[in-house]
């Protein structure tokens, strides 16, 4: 989708911070943002930051005239995105299923691991059909083992899948769908009987059936479930604090006060969340962002950020 060209150049309300110091366009909207967090967490970003300058030009992001455009994305997408790293509540991210979706979707694509683990957290703690959650999670190549219980349900269920479902998981995932289904109904019961509407056998059964016909191999005991660090590439377990919308670093209160002059200062932002459909579902998570970020956001930052007062 390339840049509209017919309308004015405009900053973005909320996130044009006059300390950021990476300038990018998206649609006709102009962001101006802090290249920390892009340059700590993603490395296609990282890639595309560290694309050197032709001679006697400017580098590509740092002011107005060479901001980054970033093609096939709408701004309202970019700035719900943003509101990831910016938001004020940073132990609180509530939202509905399409602004998750749609920063899942961005996260996937620029390669965020960690916003990515975010976004499958919250997906997670919200309510979508198992047919809606299955496309979004094989879209974005989410563990399968997530699904298994969805596909289960599709399986036990009495009517088969209808024409809508089946275009909106795709071919392949219905026909296996179908498949196991009839496996699952081919299981004689008790006494030699066939149920023709229902699986004929027990939930564990069902999910092996899953995995078999999936391929979806099990989880290792041994795997580590919490997300890793995104940093720790400078020698040391303790990340540079993140920069405040002004452009400076935060600095630890004294006495446990929020701000660096005994105030309550304010938020990052000016919206706890993100721009978003008032009728979906939200989640509100109270999960604290060191976990969130797997130690990329540590307690003793956050105690630094600014806190807006509860309105």
């Amino acid at each position: 989708m390339p840049q509209d060209i017919g309308h004015a150049l405009v900053r973005n309300h909320e996130y044009y911070l006059p300390g950021g110091d990476l300038h990018l366009l998206v649609e006709h909207v102009q962001f101006r943002v802090h290249r920390y967090f892009f340059d700590r967490e993603s490395l296609y970003f990282r890639n595309k930051l560290a694309t050197p300058a032709s001679p006697g030009a400017s580098r590509s992001g740092t002011s107005d005239s060479t901001a980054i455009v970033l093609e096939d994305v709408r701004s309202i997408d970019f700035a719900r995105f943003l509101w990831v790293f910016y938001n004020p509540k940073y132990s609180l991210y509530k939202t509905d299923v399409d602004s998750w979706t749609s920063i899942l979707d961005l996260a996937f694509r620029w390669q965020f691991p960690e916003v990515r683990k975010l976004c499958v957290r919250e997906l997670e703690r919200l309510e979508m059909s198992d047919v809606e959650r299955i496309h979004v999670y094989q879209k974005y190549e989410v563990d399968r083992n997530l699904l298994i219980s969805r596909y289960a349900a599709l399986c036990e269920r009495e009517e088969p899948l209808s024409v809508t479902e089946g275009m909106r998981l795709g071919m392949e995932t219905a026909l296996t769908i179908a498949r196991a289904r009839e496996i699952a109904r081919s299981k004689p019961l008790d006494g030699g009987l066939r149920s023709p509407t229902k699986a004929n056998v027990p939930v564990a059964t069902l999910q092996d059936i899953i995995r078999d016909i999936f391929t979806i191999s099990p989880i290792p005991d041994d795997e580590i479930t919490t997300p890793t660090s995104a940093i720790a590439t400078n020698g040391s377990n303790t990340p540079p604090p993140p920069p405040l919308s002004n452009g400076n670093v935060a600095k630890k209160p004294a006495n446990g006060v929020n701000g660096t002059n005994g105030t309550v200062t304010p938020p990052l932002s000016g919206s706890n969340t993100p721009p978003a459909n008032a009728n979906a579902n939200t989640s509100a998570s109270t999960t604290p962002a060191v976990d969130v970020f797997g130690g990329v956001f540590l307690s003793t930052q956050l105690a630094s950020l600014p806190v807006r007062a509860s309105d």
